[in-house]
């Protein structure tokens, strides 16, 4: 980590996902967890995050794979566009649902997703406004099931920030 000078003018506003100033300074602070290099490409090789399901009746594990695509990820901060699932970084937690899914949104390149809990399979993801490193939630309205996720970014994993809540309803069974 490394400190930089608010009044420079590189910086009219701080880069993506680092520098943030400190309140009442004209100082702030470079951050990046290590793991990232200079060019903003994570310095090891993949996959950087994974997924996995565990069978909690036997401890087996039942399916483990990488969570997340190159898609919105690339070095000087450029999305590749590239749909490889090369697993990212990711901060936040599951929410499982009885239905048998898990809904996850904790990863860099800022997608919801609804993965099925006996395949590993990836069933639906929408693109958040921001980062979704926090962990989903339900709830029900009249018999209608709606899910939840605070989509805040989070700066040290270098994820565009934003203050939306985003509500999604869920397909009645029928």
């Amino acid at each position: 980590m490394g400190v930089f000078w608010m009044g420079d003018p590189r910086y009219k506003t701080p880069p993506p996902g680092r520098n943030r100033p400190q309140a009442g300074l004209p100082y702030g602070q470079d951050v990046n967890t290590g793991w990232v290099s200079n060019i903003g490409v994570i310095c090891k090789q993949p996959p950087f995050g994974m997924i996995k399901a565990i069978d909690l009746a036997t401890g087996k594990t039942l399916w483990d794979r990488p969570l997340g695509t190159a898609e919105r990820n690339g070095p000087w901060v450029l999305h590749s566009m590239l749909p490889l699932q090369i697993g990212l970084p990711n901060n936040g937690g599951v929410l499982t649902t009885q239905s048998g899914l898990a809904f996850v949104g904790a990863t860099t390149d800022d997608y919801l997703r609804a993965i099925d809990v006996k395949t590993g399979k990836t069933l639906w993801k929408d693109e958040l406004p921001a980062g979704g490193q926090a962990t989903p939630m339900t709830y029900e309205v009249n018999g209608q099931q709606f899910l939840i996720i605070m989509a805040g970014g989070h700066h040290g994993m270098m994820t565009p920030e934003g203050d939306e809540v985003i509500a999604y309803a869920l397909p009645n069974k029928a």
